[in-house]
């Protein structure tokens, strides 16, 4: 997926940590993480609204306990759900930013602000997606 279709890109790339660049003649843009020079990649996922419900109860876990909240809990996606995930998350799995949306009034409405991942915590969010 394009990077710069995410609602979330114009946040992500005014990060300090994310790098952006123009190839192909400006028709693609590249997106690092520049901690570790790692490509980043971008998706948006669709929940049923019992998975985007849990899902959204984890995000918004304290930090301190997110990896063990998370714990075997794998969301499994859908056509057409009521949650959407946009998640940008880098090769090396080092970081992870997601922002989770809902069906509301005929289009998906942000239900999370724009949540940042590092390190372990970036590892354990990726496997969500």
């Amino acid at each position: 997926m394009n990077i710069k279709k995410l609602k979330m890109w114009k946040s992500i790339c005014n990060d300090m940590r994310i790098h952006a660049s123009n190839s192909l003649f400006g028709l693609r843009t590249i997106a690092s993480y520049t901690p570790t020079n790692s490509i980043i990649y971008a998706k948006t996922v669709e929940f049923s609204p019992t998975d985007g419900k849990q899902l959204k109860d984890i995000l918004e876990s304290p930090r301190t306990t997110l990896v063990k909240t998370i714990g075997n809990f794998r969301p499994k996606a859908t056509v057409n759900g009521n949650y959407m995930a946009e998640v940008c998350a880098s090769e090396d799995s080092a970081f992870v930013a997601v922002q989770l949306y809902q069906f509301s009034r005929m289009s998906y409405e942000p239900v999370t602000n724009i949540l940042c991942f590092e390190g372990e915590e970036a590892r354990a969010v990726k496997q969500l997606f």
